[in-house]
This record gives C-alpha cells, structure tokens and sequence, in this order.
C-alpha cells in the first residue's frame, strides 16, 4: 500500500491512492465481487463508518451508471445517509475496471482503475484512486478502503456468493 507524500495540490497536481492487496481466491470471483452490485453493497464501506450499504442503481456496462446509499454510523439524524455513485469507463472481464466515484455532497468526481492478476490460486488486486482534490480526502479514502477490502476478504473466504 502507498500514499503520495504530498500534503497541498495545485491546480495541476493529482492526488491519488495506490493500494495492492492479494486475496484468496481466482480473478473471476473477485472481479465479479466489484460489478454484482449486491456482493458490492456487502463488503464496501469500513464498518467502523458505515451500518448498511443499499444498492440503488445498477448498469454494468461501459457508459452505464451504478449507485448506492451509504447509511453510516454515528450520525445523530435519524436516517441519515449518503449516495456513491458513477459511471463505467471500461470493462475487461476479470482483469480491469475503471469508473468514476463521487459522493452526492461532493462535487469533485474521482476515478478509479481496478486491475486483477492471477497469482498461483489467489488474486492480486490492485485499486488506483485518482483525482482528489485534498490529501485530507485521499486519505479518508485510505480508511476506507482498507476497511472495504478487509471485508471483501472475508466475503470471498465464505461461501456466499
């Protein structure tokens, strides 16, 4: 896992997340793990951070959209919760994913590039999340996204699919 050691971004500069983790099990689960929206909504977001993940819209296809609604915890209004959601740039069946990734109470859209590679039995995943805007963001990001695929582990080590 790497961080970019900048702290301040110009106009020019990109921020962005680098994180690779290996999983046990073949490329074909895990990339299906990330496009079937109801696997997605099980293992995305720390759990820390966020009580349940709802899909809402789901068209995997290059140019389709997909959304969820992020219901976190400790919020003190009742109910309260937040949409990720983005569009698919490419789709290569089991060895690359990207899309783009915004909150509803965001504005800056970032992208992510998502690429699998066959080790032995296990999978080697590798997340580049680009175009953030703060290095307080990315690093928001960082949490959770080690969070999410702590889960993500633990959803490919069950037998439910």
């Amino acid at each position: 896992m790497s961080v970019p050691a900048n702290s301040t971004a110009g106009p020019s500069e990109n921020i962005s997340l680098r994180i690779t983790r290996l999983f046990d099990a073949p490329p074909q689960r895990v990339f299906d793990a990330w496009l079937d929206l109801e696997q997605f909504a099980r293992w995305v977001g720390p759990r820390d951070h966020v009580e349940s993940v709802t899909p809402v819209e789901h068209d995997p296809r290059v140019g389709g959209r997909y959304r969820v609604e992020v219901h976190q915890r400790n919020i003190p209004e009742a109910g309260c919760c937040k949409f990720i959601g983005g569009v698919y740039r490419e789709i290569t069946r089991f060895t690359r994913l990207v899309f783009t990734w915004g909150w509803n109470d965001d504005p800056t859209e970032t992208l992510i590039t998502v690429t699998f590679r066959p080790v032995g039995h296990q999978t080697e995943m590798t997340l580049v999340h680009e175009r953030f805007d703060t290095t307080d963001r990315r690093d928001g990001h960082q949490h959770g996204w080690g969070g999410s695929f702590d889960q993500l582990a633990a959803l490919l080590a069950s037998n439910d699919e």
